[in-house]
This record gives C-alpha cells, sequence and structure tokens, in this order.
C-alpha cells in the first residue's frame, strides 16, 4: 500500500518540487524495478502522470560514471513516452559528500534537456514509500 503522505513530503520539501497540489490526486508508486543486470531502483514514483521519479541506492562512486548516463537516458525515454513534463534522479548513499561532487560532476556531461533533475540525497531522508499489506 502506498503511503501518499511520505511521497508528497519527499517530493516537496526533499526534492523541492512546486507542483500544484492537484498532480498529487494521483501519485503511484513501484519499487525493486530491475533496468538491466546491474542496476536496481529502489522505487520508481508516478506523480500526477506529469512527474517521474527513480530512486535508486548508491555508494560505489566508481559506478556512476556508467550507470548515471544509463539512469538518465532510461528515465529521460520513459518521461517522453509517457508523455510526462519532468523526470527526476534521486540517487540515496550514505556517502553523501563523496558521492554528491562526482555525480554532480557526470551529470553535467549527459546530455540532456531542462526538465532533467539530479537529487544526491542521504539514506536516511527517504521515507518508507510503501506501507506493508
Amino acid at each position: 500500500m502506498i503511503n501518499i503522505e511520505n511521497i508528497k513530503t519527499f517530493v516537496k520539501k526533499t526534492l523541492g518540487c512546486s507542483c500544484p497540489e492537484e498532480v498529487f490526486k494521483y501519485i503511484d508508486c513501484q519499487s525493486n524495478i530491475k533496468l538491466n543486470d546491474d542496476i536496481l531502483l529502489s522505487n520508481k514514483i508516478n506523480i500526477g502522470n506529469r512527474l517521474l521519479i527513480y530512486v535508486v541506492q548508491n555508494n560505489d562512486q566508481d559506478t556512476l560514471k556508467d550507470v548515471l548516463p544509463l539512469l538518465v537516458n532510461t528515465g529521460k525515454k520513459e518521461r517522453d513516452d509517457l508523455r510526462f513534463n519532468r523526470f527526476r534522479l534521486v540517487i540515496a548513499t550514505d556517502k553523501l559528500s563523496e558521492i554528491k561532487e562526482n555525480a554532480e560532476i557526470i551529470f553535467q556531461k549527459i546530455e540532456k534537456d531542462e526538465k532533467i533533475h539530479l537529487h544526491i540525497v542521504s539514506k536516511k531522508d527517504i521515507p518508507v514509500f510503501l506501507k506493508p499489506g
């Protein structure tokens, strides 16, 4: 079962989304989505069929150069195929300062549009999106 309030708070406060309230009338969240043999999304969140969010956990700086472009391109393609407005990629990590600096450098070099955003957050800032049951 989806924890709507946790998702709304995360999207608005942690990610700084200023989506209008009516967008939050529809929220879908899936967990453990395998993109390929190497990449597992912790969560994929749909906000109002307008905003697509991928949440992935990563503590390994060395894999970022390969994983980040793939995540951005996959998210962009899904956003465009579904005709959503925005895509936000969230990397949750225990090594915030280390991962953030490296990820931002890599992200700057990736070809993308202004409706794709990268967020690096501490794992402890990721709430429970799905309630058991």
